[in-house]
């Protein structure tokens, strides 16, 4: 594998220099422009000693700061972060029907990310509230992330004034800008259009963001036959060439900006030429990814469980469920999309969440391992049960069955009719929600940080009534 990393990645160079990569984006292409780089027209071409010396100035490791320390999630090295699904439009339910997504359904989203064990980053665009004004959302997305958890918080990208806003946001809530870029407080992934473009949105977001150290996650996501080649080498290549690039800018504006190397490579479905997230294509060049990434000393990240099932299904388990551990066999440090995404990242589903939970749980009890110490070999247990004997109703087995067996949060098990089995199962998914949101208590907030958000909301146009509604769905403890 070692000798293919080494093409992709001298491929991705070729690329850079010989091809270049068009940048949208006039502040930042005279940066660059005054930094070395060749500029032709808005196509900027990087030779490979820029790009080696700028990546190399990225942290291969740092620690994502929550307002809440115990949530402090390790980016980087052996460590593995889980985070929910990512960018979805609509709802699906589980009786098929589909509806977009609402402020409501962003709130509680946000509480069930809360609520979970597995997750310490929160926030993002959980479910794009379609009943908002557009050109609000992103500060009401992120109000509502910061009302409702105190966990590390995924922000969202944006042009030059809505980032701007954000970070306005984050210092209102961490002491300030001078505090805020002490440390990573607020993530954006940043999309590039593939093939090798970057917009104003995403330099933007890569501008504003780097200039106060805040954590960058550089995602081209090219279909293989679509955006990108066919050939998943070429794919990679060609997606690492846009990463690289983005890198590299934020390492220009600020060197040692936290950035993730998060290629997002596709395969694509040339029957309908949508992409396919469920296809083995997909894992097969997240696994490269991480590999990419480790041999750049960055941290990495990929997508978790992924699906294009159009509902909560057989099909959406297994290709879920072989995204997941295929992420975390490979070893990416930030598992995106780890809950409820549905149809290619078109929508998210309650029970979907739900399930996806279970998975974590196998997953992580998976990945745990066991322990092989003389006291788990427990030698002296076996000569006292000796041969013949049972450890069912032995002591020790009674002190340990709570602690040591794994058991399903959601799945059917024992002495149930096979017909009634199903029904069982979707009785748990919504058992299990109702204890998640039953047991949810909003965390403490700052009384001042608390006014001063509301005020500086509505000093950007926020309608007072739409902060109120956030509170609502907050504290609203119903179905």
């Amino acid at each position: 594998m070692k000798e293919k990393l080494k093409k992709i990645y001298s491929h991705s160079l070729a690329i850079l220099k010989e091809v270049g990569i068009l940048l949208r984006h006039e502040e930042i292409l005279k940066i660059l422009k005054e930094n070395g780089v060749k500029i032709e027209d808005k196509t900027a071409f990087f030779s490979p000693d820029q790009i080696e010396t700028w990546v190399s100035k990225a942290p291969q490791i740092f620690t994502f700061k929550a307002r809440n320390p115990i949530y402090d999630a390790v980016i980087g090295g052996s460590h593995r972060q889980f985070a929910s699904g990512y960018g979805c439009p609509r709802v699906y339910e589980m009786d098929g029907t589909s509806r977009e997504s609402t402020l409501k359904d962003y709130v509680r989203f946000a509480q069930l990310v809360h609520q979970s064990p597995y997750f310490n980053i929160n926030g993002g665009i959980l479910a794009q509230p379609c009943d908002v004004p557009a050109n609000l959302s992103h500060l009401i997305m992120v109000y509502s992330a910061l009302q409702a958890s105190d966990k590390c918080l995924m922000g969202l990208p944006g042009n030059q004034e809505q980032m701007t806003q954000l970070m306005e946001m984050a210092a209102i809530v961490f002491g300030g800008k001078k505090q805020l870029a002490k440390h990573p407080r607020i993530l954006t992934m940043i999309s590039t259009l593939s093939p090798l473009q970057m917009d104003n949105m995403a330099l933007s977001s890569i501008l504003v963001s780097a200039r106060l150290n805040q954590p960058l996650i550089m995602s081209p996501a090219p279909g293989a036959g679509t955006t990108g080649p066919i050939d998943m080498a070429g794919n990679l290549a060609m997606a690492t060439a846009e990463a690289l690039a983005g890198i590299a800018v934020a390492q220009v504006i600020r060197p040692g900006t936290p950035v993730l190397f998060g290629i997002h490579c596709f395969g694509a479905d040339l029957r309908t030429c949508n992409i396919a997230i469920g296809s083995p294509a997909y894992s097969l060049q997240a696994k490269y990814t991480a590999a990419l990434a480790r041999m750049l000393n960055l941290p990495s990240r990929c997508g978790g469980a992924t699906t294009d099932a159009l509902c909560a299904s057989p099909q959406s388990g297994y290709e879920s469920m072989f995204s997941l551990v295929n992420a975390c066999q490979n070893g990416s440090n930030l598992i995106v999309h780890s809950s409820g995404v549905l149809d290619s990242f078109a929508a998210i589903s309650y029970e979907k969440f739900i399930m996806d939970q279970e998975m974590l749980d196998m997953v992580q009890y998976y990945f745990n391992d066991l322990e092989v110490t003389d006291d788990s070999l427990n030698l002296d247990l076996i000569k006292d049960v000796g041969p013949g004997g049972q450890f069912l109703t032995h002591m020790d087995t009674l002190k340990k069955c709570r602690t040591h067996s794994w058991n399903p949060l959601v799945g059917v098990r024992g002495n149930i009719s096979p017909k009634k089995a199903l029904e069982k199962y979707y009785e748990n998914i919504k058992a299990k929600m109702k204890d998640m949101f039953a047991a949810y208590k909003k965390p403490e907030i700052d009384p001042d940080i608390h006014k001063d958000l509301d005020e500086y909301m509505i000093q950007q146009g926020v309608p007072e009534e739409i902060l109120d509604s956030v509170q609502n769905f907050i504290t609203f403890k119903g179905e």
